[in-house]
């Protein structure tokens, strides 16, 4: 899955460390993040996919003047100091950080009229920014992880700008990822939304509830999923869930494993179980564009990102009561 990386290592043991020159910085657009792609033959033990991805080095946005310290958007530190990069985690040995920078820089480079002087040979490879969903076509599959995670913590850093009870600019803590506010004393640390996905089968008919989501572009099989609420355990909202998107009863669920999903930061908690009663289904249609009973050998089984994917292997082998 997604998390899988082995033999590398992923640490965010959060510190107020300056960045070596050949430590990562994951800059984003939006959804989208900066990357080159090297498409040539690579040996194939290094996961390359479709080609090989590369995040640009300190050292080359210090260079061309990409790294910007004075902007209103730089977080301050409790210390009154304004940091040029924020230390994100590592894999590996590879430390990744996130910086303020300039776009205009960011555009020449992109558009290959940017004079480097550098001798950092990543500074000459063709840049671009792809949409994050993109980065598990390409590989090493770990920098591919850091990427996606990365997403998540750029997402909390830009948007925990201002205290949300006096509107006043937080600042970042000396000791932990936290960010506080000096005029009130709100205090913002990073959130996960505990979510479900749950494989639920017809044991009569030997048969396992897909279901495709409204509204999406993913227009593949799916399995019934959703947030939990407050106030209820992760097995409340399995059955909770199951019966709002397709009013059936489930029995018997069995935890399976857990994935971070840094796109929406969730957490990810894998369930099996047993349809109860009738298998007549009464579709949300807010929620859900279709859902249906299948046979085991039509689920897909194309792809190891996702929990969704990894539980439809189990359910075409038929080893879901190994857990």
């Amino acid at each position: 899955m997604l998390q899988d990386i082995a033999p590398y290592s992923f640490c965010n043991d959060f510190a107020w460390i300056n960045p070596e020159p050949t430590d990562r910085v994951l800059v984003y657009r939006g959804s989208t993040v900066l990357v080159s792609i090297d498409t040539a033959p690579q040996n194939s033990s290094e996961d390359a996919r479709e080609g090989t991805l590369r995040f640009p080095t300190y050292k080359m946005l210090s260079d061309i003047g990409a790294v910007v310290s004075d902007s209103a958007e730089v977080i301050q530190r409790a210390d009154g100091m304004a940091p040029e990069a924020v230390f994100l985690f590592t894999v590996g040995d590879t430390g990744y950080f996130r910086c303020e920078t300039d776009c205009s820089v960011l555009d020449e480079l992109i558009e290959g009229s940017c004079s480097v002087r550098t001798d950092d040979s990543c500074a000459q490879a063709k840049w671009q920014f792809i949409p994050i969903s993109q980065l598990k076509q390409f590989g090493p599959k770990h920098r591919a992880f850091a990427g996606l995670v990365g997403y998540e913590y750029d997402t909390w850093y830009a948007t925990r700008r201002f205290c949300g009870r006096c509107g006043t600019p937080l600042v970042h803590d000396m000791v932990e990822r936290m960010v506080r506010c000096p005029q009130c004393g709100a205090m913002e640390f990073p959130k996960l939304f505990p979510a479900v996905i749950v494989g639920i089968v017809d044991t009569q008919r030997n048969k396992i509830l897909v279901s495709r989501y409204a509204n999406r572009e993913y227009k593949r099989y799916a399995l019934i999923a959703g947030f939990c609420e407050m106030g209820e355990t992760v097995e409340e909202t399995v059955h909770r869930e199951v019966m709002e998107e397709v009013g059936l009863r489930v029995k018997n669920l069995r935890y399976y494993k857990s994935q971070p999903w840094p796109p929406s930061s969730s957490l990810l908690f894998g369930f099996f179980c047993e349809l109860d009663g009738s298998n007549c289904i009464k579709l949300d249609d807010h929620e859900l564009e279709s859902a249906e009973w299948i046979d085991r050998d039509k689920l897909p089984c194309d792809e190891d990102y996702s929990l969704t994917r990894d539980m439809m292997q189990v359910l075409r082998d038929g080893r879901e009561l190994d857990y």
